[in-house]
């Protein structure tokens, strides 16, 4: 019998196991050659064959590129365990990623994503922190893909050094350092770059999301603008909203910000705050837009869990959001990135079926997780009072209980 034969052969059901099972086996064999390329390196196989690199021979032996070539021997540097002319073998650079490789149970991907961001560890942080932060990502790299690992790696760098205020970070929150360049063309148009401190940038993103919302199908014909034109149409409508604005009595309602905190933070502080689109702020500038009418400063327990203000009503009240944009910082759902403009809330037993809307029964949950929940076989449920997510048994036999690690 063929291999095809044999796969048409399976139950629809058996697919998904077998294709996992050849992934396994896929990224077991990865991290075999990962060792060879090491011991090839050590024994200097590139000078016996007269090669002035070891990327350029492996890129003829395998017949690939030589930034491919470049990347496997990075890979094996990071993995690889050496052994000694006594016979010591010395453990990898990385041990739990190497564990995790042979088991089968992360990509090559992960490799690379939790190798950059040790390596972006500042010296001083001492090599116990760097094993909590590889143990940290070995652990959502077992149940995320490499760009939620990638994602969840900068929130921990940015929380390594809380004792303490960056010089540079106070100067530039003090006097921030916004740039904007631009360059009429000859016919009339006009080009601009720039950069912006992130509290700007934060009410910046905030209405360019609601300016470039498609706009309602018309007669059955949906928005043919791309989402890069859709922004600049919403940009361009900045512009003639601010030249509409009576100078004379400008100076009303601001945008307004989310700003979460735990109280230590605001008392002491030391620490670091976070705003709704996932920046980090040092505690000073915490401090300092509290006193803005136009910051809603969130104050969290030691769980993270903010007053329950939930009202008989279907429609979710400002208030209520505002709770819920406390408690689930953005999109809930395992891996999601998505912050809180860009969610609805969810009740997880419905409102026709009884369910009340109280901050208990509801999440946050961006459009696609939405109705993932809604018509898959995820489901949610709180957990002390936090949303916590079951996968569907063929993606999970043991349907162990997920949370957003980008939310912890």
């Amino acid at each position: 019998m063929s291999a095809v034969q044999e796969y048409t052969a399976l139950r629809g059901s058996e697919l998904p196991a077998a294709l996992v099972s050849r992934m396994i086996q896929i990224r077991k064999l990865h991290a075999e050659m990962l060792d060879i390329i090491h011991e090839m390196g050590s024994r200097q196989i590139e000078e016996a064959a007269e090669y002035p690199s070891r990327a350029k021979y492996l890129s003829d032996l395998l017949r690939i590129t030589t930034r491919r070539a470049t990347g496997l021997i990075a890979q094996a540097e990071q993995v690889a365990e050496t052994v000694t002319p006594t016979g010591y073998v010395a453990p990898a650079v990385l041990p739990l990623v190497r564990d995790a490789l042979h088991e089968g149970a992360i990509d090559a991907e992960h490799v690379e994503v939790i190798a950059e961001t040790i390596k972006a560890i500042p010296g001083w942080a001492g090599t116990e922190n760097k094993q909590i932060v590889e143990s940290a990502l070995i652990e959502t790299a077992r149940i995320s893909d490499p760009r939620v690992v990638k994602r969840y790696g900068r929130i921990l760098l940015a929380r390594i050094d809380q004792d303490g205020a960056d010089p540079y970070q106070e100067d530039n929150l003090a006097e921030p350092a916004n740039e904007l360049h631009i360059q009429t063309q000859p016919n009339g148009w006009v080009k601009f770059r720039g950069t912006i401190d992130p509290e700007a940038g934060e009410v910046f993103i905030g209405l360019i999301g609601e300016l470039s919302l498609p706009q309602s199908p018309t007669e059955g014909v949906p928005d043919p603008r791309s989402v890069e034109r859709r922004r600049g149409d919403g940009f361009v409508q900045l512009f003639h909203s601010a030249a509409q604005i009576d100078r004379k009595t400008a100076g009303g309602n601001k945008p307004h910000l989310h700003l979460f905190l735990d109280l230590n933070t605001l008392l002491e502080g030391i620490g670091t705050a976070t705003m709704d689109g996932g920046a980090f702020l040092p505690a000073s500038a915490a401090r300092r837009l509290a006193c803005d009418a136009g910051v809603i400063p969130v104050v969290l327990n030691g769980d993270s869990v903010p007053l329950d203000l939930g009202q008989e009503h279907r429609l979710v009240k400002p208030s209520q959001r505002n709770a819920l944009i406390a408690r689930d910082r953005g999109c809930a759902f395992p891996g999601c990135h998505l912050p809180a403009r860009w969610t609805d809330a969810h009740h997880i037993k419905l409102w026709s079926e009884g369910g009340l809307t109280d901050l208990h029964n509801l999440v946050l949950l961006c459009r696609r997780h939405h109705r993932l929940v809604h018509h898959s076989e995820w489901s949610v449920r709180m957990v002390k009072g936090l949303p916590y997510f079951t996968p569907p048994k063929w993606l999970d036999p043991q349907r162990k209980l997920l949370r957003n690690v980008l939310r912890q």
